[in-house]
């Protein structure tokens, strides 16, 4: 497996990566909502763009016999983060982690954070955030990271939080 920069000519690949993804994730979170599921697409998306032109923010994919597995961002926290906690200045936060459902519990998502991290040293970074909604990517980053640093209960609709966590490189 390999460990790359996104590239122009992944957009389409990588779209249709956010799109597999996204329908599997909302299927399985129970949300009924297509615009949800266009809007989270359109987001990625615009994350992709964002990282060609913002030398702060930083796409990579996951990529094996020249397929996309699976995606993680190294970005400036945006609005709904510096919302829910103080963000320090400089910082990043790890963001669009997904990984296609055919390789999901393959090592993929593993894999992608330990090289996201290896990329923060790089860069000199002693810290990150990361944020999660749905309750399959909380049981993952709960199981991966422990306790969040801030939980909000009932954040989406009552029984729904979102969690927070703000740890060290390691």
């Amino acid at each position: 497996m390999k460990f790359r920069r996104i590239e122009a000519n992944d957009i389409n690949q990588a779209d249709q990566l956010f799109q597999e993804c996204l329908k599997d994730l909302l299927k399985r979170e129970g949300f009924d909502d297509p615009s949800l599921w266009a809007e989270e697409v359109a987001r990625l998306n615009q994350a992709v763009q964002k990282s060609f032109v913002d030398p702060l923010n930083h796409f990579y994919v996951a990529e094996k016999e020249k397929k996309l597995l699976g995606t993680i961002a190294l970005q400036t926290p945006g609005k709904m983060l510096n919302a829910m906690v103080k963000v320090e200045p400089g910082e990043l936060e790890v963001a669009c982690v997904y990984v296609h459902p055919e390789h999901q519990r393959s090592g993929v998502g593993d894999f992608l954070f330990q090289q996201a991290c290896r990329e923060l040293k790089a860069i000199g970074k002693q810290k990150f955030y990361l944020d999660a909604g749905f309750t399959s990517s909380q049981q993952y980053w709960l199981a991966k990271l422990g306790e969040p640093f801030r939980l909000l209960e009932d954040y989406w609709v009552p029984g729904k939080p979102h969690m927070v966590w703000i740890k060290k490189v390691e």
